[in-house]
């Protein structure tokens, strides 16, 4: 009887931490697929929401020298542990532990965000008549086609090449560094019926993991109380 008392006065707690934890994870998500939806004119989410709460997260941990603080959704207001006594060194790792959640959430995001152009292309090459199809097939062929090309051209064609010809690799080292020609990558898969979960698993682990953790090192590295001061 103890423990169903226990249990009762407990599961109201738990339900409202990870109704919390739930709703900071989808927060996130929102933030990262309004980074990259709609072609290249999404909002910089990471420059107004992401990278500042990073810093602040960083500068905080070193001002207290903890990372102890209440677990996420955090109050308004991050305040310090009045006793930290784990015995754990503080080190930039140990930031990066520390905002890894809502970094790989607001990266899952971008990643969802990418999915529009592949499903348009994909359609429009299983309709197979298709005014959309003939317009991708003309952009892609000037992008082959094209002499004296610009920066920009060259940077498409040099897209599209590596997602055409190494893949899932291609994809994956498409989505890992800061692109705004991505969304060549997911019309050209798109075009190229490669499979959804080869294109969305690349593109996941690109932006979410591999691209998220370079993003995180800089601005952590960036706010270390180290170079602040100096």
């Amino acid at each position: 009887s103890i423990c169903c008392f226990a249990s009762r006065r407990s599961s109201p707690r738990i339900f409202s931490s990870l109704r919390g934890l739930v709703v900071w994870c989808l927060y996130w998500v929102g933030l990262g697929i309004l980074s990259s939806v709609g072609l290249g004119t999404g909002l910089h989410t990471f420059l107004l929401y992401l990278g500042p709460h990073i810093a602040s997260v960083t500068l905080a941990a070193w001002e207290c020298m903890s990372v102890n603080f209440p677990s996420p959704p955090y109050p308004e207001e991050i305040r310090c542990p009045p006793d930290d006594r784990t015995g754990t060194q503080l080190s930039i790792f140990t930031i990066m532990s520390k905002v890894r959640l809502e970094s790989f959430m607001w990266g899952l995001g971008t990643a969802i965000g990418e999915l529009p152009p592949y499903f348009m292309a994909r359609a429009a090459r299983l309709s197979g008549s298709s005014i959309d199809e003939e317009e991708i097939e003309e952009e892609l062929e000037s992008l082959q086609s094209a002499e004296n090309a610009d920066l920009l051209t060259r940077g498409k064609r040099l897209v599209h090449a590596l997602v055409q010809r190494v893949g899932f690799i291609g994809i994956m080292l498409c989505a890992s560094i800061p692109n705004p020609l991505f969304d060549l990558a997911g019309i050209t898969c798109g075009h190229f019926l490669i499979p959804f979960w080869t294109f969305f698993g690349a593109t996941m682990i690109g932006k979410a993991i591999i691209k998220m953790h370079i993003q995180k090192l800089f601005v952590i590295i960036l706010f270390t109380k180290k170079y602040v001061e100096s």
